[in-house]
């Protein structure tokens, strides 16, 4: 088991902040309960469920990291980054449709979901590139 540090619980948080604003998105917003739906919003709710999945499997990756795998920091980061960024480009795309076809309040969870990406990220390639115990 690897030690947890404070930095470790921040991006611990982080990715599950990550979820929640993913899974609050799709909640607050009623086109995805609706039948009659036009492509532009099945894109941007598919790719907000496809953020929330890799955002869990990131997160999951980290905690296994953390509590099983210690002995293979490097791969298991680099996995917990290609998960991280995937759930960005996946929100970004969200957004990205999104905000063609919808006003602001209903796209600020998304938005959200994509900055806070963005944080996962960056604390996940400061994780790989930094010693294992100085973290």
């Amino acid at each position: 088991m690897a030690s947890i540090s404070p930095m470790r619980v921040m991006f611990l948080v982080t990715l599950a902040v990550i979820v929640i604003t993913g899974i609050v998105a799709l909640s607050v917003d009623g086109t995805v309960t609706r039948s009659n739906k036009s492509a532009s919003e099945n894109a941007y709710v598919a790719f907000n469920i496809i953020g929330v999945i890799f955002a869990i499997s990131s997160l999951l990756l980290m905690l296994f990291l953390l509590f099983l795998c210690a002995d293979r920091y490097k791969p298991m980061m680099l996995s917990v980054i290609a998960c991280t960024a995937m759930a960005l480009v996946s929100f970004g795309i969200s957004v990205g449709v999104h905000s063609s076809i919808a006003s602001l309040p209903t796209i600020s969870w998304m938005m959200a979901s994509l900055w806070v990406s963005v944080i996962g990220v960056i604390i996940a390639i400061v994780f790989l590139f930094s010693d294992p115990e100085s973290i």
